[in-house]
């Protein structure tokens, strides 16, 4: 079963499984964005992880089980309880995995949880640190990230991962893969083709200077199965590719679309300023902004990983990161987003 079947990472999951020959129940909770897996041979499944009975039920026959359906938080959310619902979340969840007593578990967590480290690359070894103290809306004990500030969605990832870690250390059958940032089809709910978009079809004339890892979403949806039949119990594997700068992924976007690159860096005082008018445009839309304030303080913390260890034991592709771009570039235009 993939949890989540119906997002950018769990639709390549989907067909990386029946690829290899699975039989494959798919559960997603918004229909709205079933259509990526239109035409599939697979069992449909409208799930929402609140309804743990409704979670049991669908465990029934499974052997194993791909959880791409963990919480991330929305850039209006509070930290205190943005980190609550997530640890909520891991609860329901691995209680009723446990209690199902489910063979294997490959969940997917997120390269955010990796500090970035001066110097080197960053490992699965540099993984944030978590301490309990307590906090609103948590229980006594449960981790509270982090030593120091980090990004929202950093934050509650790395919580979240701490728990897994949790019931991992108490037998439960875990393999963590910690994807980077991912570029491919069946975004249809673009979170990070977002920043494709941002330079295809907004054609943002400037970029800010961050570093960071991109990956083909394709080869991360084969990544979790290869984690899933030869990934080690209780491990963690970082899913990544490229190191680059966001001026060169720019470049690379422009270049696919056939528009002008971004010419000018911004400044970060005026990036923080942009994004904020967005957030407060936002207000008035009622939708997410083009560019939260969290992003942009994203870009302060430049991220190179190593991603060695999955390529090594699971024999992850590296597909090169421009045809990751054409690809997301041409599904995009398919379904009418470009």
């Amino acid at each position: 079963m993939v949890l989540g079947a119906a997002g950018h990472i769990g639709a390549h999951v989907v067909r990386a499984l029946l690829a290899r020959g699975y039989r494959v129940r798919a559960a997603f909770r918004n229909p709205r964005y079933r259509f990526v897996l239109e035409g599939l041979p697979l069992e449909p499944l409208a799930l929402d992880l609140e309804d743990a009975g409704s979670l049991r039920q669908a465990l029934d026959g499974c052997g194993l089980v791909i959880h791409c359906a963990a919480y991330y938080p929305r850039f209006t959310d509070r930290r205190a309880q943005a980190v609550a619902r997530g640890l909520d979340q891991i609860r329901r969840v691995f209680d009723v995995f446990r209690d199902a007593r489910v063979p294997r578990i490959v969940y997917t967590s997120s390269a955010a949880t990796i500090a970035p480290v001066a110097g080197r690359l960053a490992t699965e070894h540099d993984r944030e640190p978590c301490f309990a103290v307590a906090k609103p809306r948590l229980r006594r004990g449960e981790p509270w990230p982090l030593t120091r500030w980090r990004p929202l969605y950093a934050t509650v990832k790395t919580a979240m991962e701490h728990a897994v870690d949790r019931y991992s250390r108490d037998g439960l059958p875990v393999v963590t893969v910690n994807p980077s940032l991912c570029v491919g089809e069946y975004d249809a709910h673009p979170f990070s083709g977002r920043l494709v978009l941002l330079f295809a079809k907004w054609r943002m004339p400037v970029y800010l200077e961050h570093a960071f890892n991109a990956v083909y979403t394709g080869d991360v949806g084969l990544g979790h199965v290869l984690a899933a039949e030869r990934g080690r119990v209780g491990e963690r594997y970082l899913l990544a590719n490229r190191n680059m700068t966001l001026g060169e992924f720019a470049r690379l976007v422009a270049r696919e679309a056939g528009v002008p690159p971004p010419r000018w860096r911004l400044p970060y005082p005026l990036a923080l300023a942009g994004a904020a008018a967005t957030e407060l445009a936002s207000l008035v839309t009622r939708r997410e902004p083009l560019l939260p304030r969290q992003v942009v303080r994203l870009t302060r913390h430049r991220q190179q990983l190593d991603g060695s260890k999955a390529v090594r034991e699971l024999g992850l592709p590296q597909t090169p990161v421009e045809e990751a771009i054409r690809r997301a570039l041409s599904w995009f235009r398919l379904h009418g987003y470009l």
